[in-house]
């Protein structure tokens, strides 16, 4: 990527079975993706805060793809306006 773009999209934590792992659904109610996906990453790129099932997340990268990532937990205002709708 040439510019200096953030990208950002928001998820929530899953939970995982996989040692050192944590799945976070990543994409809900977005356009096409309106089911989302899961994205695996090691445990420690999580901030602990954010390691409890169903915690809202934002997840930036300032590249496509989700190579480069940080995890930040949603605000409490953000968190109300981008509900998980099922």
């Amino acid at each position: 990527m040439k510019n200096n773009e953030t990208y950002k999209i928001r998820g929530v934590i899953f939970g995982s079975l996989y040692p050192n792992k944590i799945h976070i659904h990543v994409g809900y109610n977005i356009g096409m993706m309106d089911g989302g996906g899961l994205l695996m990453v090691d445990t420690n790129q999580v901030p602990i805060d954010c390691r409890m099932p169903n915690t809202l997340v934002w997840i930036t990268s300032n590249e496509v793809g989700y190579e480069n990532i940080t995890i930040k937990k949603m605000t409490d205002p953000e968190a109300v306006e981008n509900k998980i709708e099922y």
